[in-house]
């Protein structure tokens, strides 16, 4: 039975904009009273890639597939002769997003109704260096706002026409405070607008331009360059730059030196942006923040790692190695309590990743630069009596020692410090204190520690990436081992803790070995302790040949 016609009934009978079904979420329609949501579950991948199956023709699949997202204009149903929809559906790793617009027929549209040819316009992927920039004329919205939701208006393409690449993104955005760079040449901001959509299509994290180079993107880790892209001569790059930067960075790109500022771009949202000028020329670095965040159901965590996020107070840290999704599971604890509990929260943060709408608690987030900076920030919000404190990076024994008094003081303190394991993690955190107030911080850890959840990404085979997770909880004989400055038995407690429900590191590498999610090499390459993982390996029967001679 087909799910089209209803899809599009709900639209018509809510008078709505639009109808939105991503993976993880509850389908809604965005109509003029705002959002309503169709089901009572969320959306599983293989509901969406069913509707998107009926829904596009063979081109827009293919699109779909190759390049991460498509455009097209749906035929007339005979139910809704009067009406005309198109679907916008992007596609990164396991992640899915289809909409089905109601299109509002516009005057060009209109105009070619009536035969009246209308030439269109195509952008040039980035400017040619011959072409004077010039400022485009200010174009005629197409949007009209309500409230809670983003209503969008688009202008139908020709039934006929060949399907086009596009990127989907949430009709919510939350406005943030941005730098607002001076007017932009239209070629300029197409160009680097394209680019970015691209490798947000594509499931990219992060742009890269470098002068004499084509663009490179990264995906799962690993930096790749752009295909189809044209190389960058360093005039192009400048260009780009230019037209997007405030005025206080294009000073710092003509004189040399790196600069950092913040952008928006409709649709897709915030981007950080880095510029600098190595011996090629002038290059740029841009971060695509997510839009949402990924909540603790959808990354799998362990009702025991939940649990850790309905604490009162105490000392939760989530560790593990550069690139390892620290900052993702930090925003899904941040939007647990977010939904779960009411409360005053306040994170301190380098740079905002995610921003948390206000649900059942009001959340407070704050960006500062600056390890002292930081410690001043802390102080500050800890004046302000929040129930729970999250410090992204705790990197000094200022920050180690705020932190850590004020989960004594009875709040709930999650933190993020860069370690390879939980053992390793305490470790690090008691080495940053001077000599003399190492023992305190024992003590205090033994009383107030809740958890150490330690997290490393791993290479799937196949494509994408898997998270394996150690836990520490601090159990009686964990506080012990603290108290008495023995952490270097941490990994034997935590051995020793699985019916508390504790989980070392390599019993989650070596499942995703043992069942070939991952390769051998990649679980070794991950793993804190490689000469146990080896024996673990062994004893459930796994080929540890390709490992073994570098033990």
């Amino acid at each position: 039975m087909t799910l089209v016609p209803s899809l599009l009934q709900a639209i018509v009978l809510m008078d709505g904009e639009a109808l939105v079904l991503h993976v993880g979420d509850k389908p809604y329609v965005v109509a003029e009273s705002g959002q309503v949501s169709l089901a009572n579950e969320p959306l599983t991948a293989e509901a969406i890639g069913q509707v998107i199956d009926e829904l596009l023709p063979p081109e827009s699949l293919r699109l779909l597939t190759d390049v991460g997202a498509t455009q097209c204009v749906l035929p007339v149903n005979a139910q809704f002769p009067n009406e005309t929809f198109s679907v916008v559906a992007a596609r990164g790793g396991d992640d899915l997003w289809l909409e089905i617009r109601r299109v509002h027929v516009t005057a060009a549209a209109q105009s070619a109704d009536t035969g009246t040819d209308t030439p269109a316009e195509t952008a040039p992927l980035v400017p040619e260096a011959s072409e004077p920039f010039t400022p485009a004329p200010p174009r005629e919205s197409r949007r009209r706002t309500v409230q809670p939701e983003r209503r969008r208006v688009i202008e139908p393409a020709s039934p006929d026409s060949d399907a086009q690449s596009a990127v989907v993104l949430p009709l919510t955005r939350t406005p943030v405070k941005a730098d607002v760079p001076p007017p932009l040449a239209e070629a300029a901001l197409s160009g680097l607008d394209r680019l970015l959509r691209l490798a947000a299509a594509r499931g990219a994290s992060t742009l890269y331009l470098v002068s004499g180079a084509r663009p490179s993107i990264r995906i799962d880790g690993e930096v790749r360059t752009l295909d189809g892209a044209p190389v960058l001569e360093p005039n192009a790059v400048e260009a780009l730059l230019l037209t997007l930067m405030p005025e206080r960075s294009a000073e710092a790109l003509r004189s040399g030196a790196a600069s950092e500022w913040m952008s928006e771009f409709d649709d897709l949202g915030r981007v950080r942006c880095l510029s600098f000028r190595d011996y090629r020329g002038p290059g740029g670095v841009f971060r695509i923040m997510p839009q949402r965040a990924v909540t603790t159901e959808q990354l799998g965590l362990s009702r025991e790692i939940q649990a850790l996020a309905t604490e009162t107070d105490g000392l939760l840290v989530v560790t593990g190695p550069r690139l390892s999704g620290k900052r993702t599971l930090l925003s899904a604890f941040v939007d647990h309590i977010n939904r779960t509990r009411h409360v005053h929260l306040i994170t301190i943060e380098r740079d905002i990743n995610i921003v948390h709408e206000r649900l059942g608690s009001m959340v407070s987030q704050r960006e500062v630069h600056g390890g002292g900076h930081m410690a001043d920030a802390v102080r500050s919000a800890l004046r302000e009596d929040p129930d729970v404190l999250v410090l992204e990076d705790v990197r000094s024994s200022e920050l180690v020692e705020l932190a850590v008094d004020a989960a004594a003081a009875g709040r709930l303190v999650i933190c993020g410090f860069p370690a390879r394991s939980a053992a390793a993690a305490i470790d690090g955190i008691i080495d940053l204190s001077p000599p003399e107030a190492r023992r305190r911080i024992q003590l205090l850890l033994a009383q107030n520690l809740r958890g150490v959840v330690a997290q490393v990404l791993l290479k799937k085979t196949g494509g994408g990436r898997l998270a394996a997770r150690e836990l520490l909880l601090n159990t009686s004989a964990v506080a012990g081992l603290l108290a008495e400055g023995k952490t270097s038995q941490l990994p034997l407690a935590i051995e020793g803790g699985r019916k508390h429900g504790m989980v070392p590191l390599n019993d989650a590498l070596g499942g995703f070995a043992q069942c070939g999610a991952v390769d051998v090499r990649e679980a070794y390459r991950c793993s804190a302790d490689r000469p146990g993982l080896i024996a673990l390996l062994q004893r459930q029967g796994v080929d540890v040949s390709q490992v073994e001679r570098l033990a």
